[in-house]
């Protein structure tokens, strides 16, 4: 058995990972779920104070996603992987990740 302790990677720090599954650790002295509820247990996952918009039009209503669309866009235009251009009436519309 390795000597190393094992942490969460610091991406997931402010997140509440494996509510629902058995603690095996012996650092955790009072796991939460041993004493939530299932139902509880999924209702404090579902909170968050950062909630991501599900449409176009929901996103335009808020500076910050506007400001984030604009730095994509210079994004990808300052590194040329895309243009602007008019769509040929033949063609389909393609999305950008």
């Amino acid at each position: 058995m390795s000597a190393k302790t094992k942490r969460p990677p610091e991406y997931l720090k402010d997140y509440h990972c494996n509510l629902n599954v058995p603690n095996t650790s012996s650092r955790v002295k009072y796991p939460l779920n041993s004493i939530l509820s299932h139902f509880y247990t999924c209702f404090v996952m579902s909170l968050s104070s950062h909630v991501e918009q599900n449409t176009y039009f929901e996103v335009m209503k808020h500076d910050c996603w506007r400001k984030a669309i604009q730095c994509e866009i210079s994004a990808l235009k300052s590194n040329q992987t895309w243009e602007t251009a008019l769509l040929h009436k033949d063609k389909i519309v393609i999305g950008c990740k």
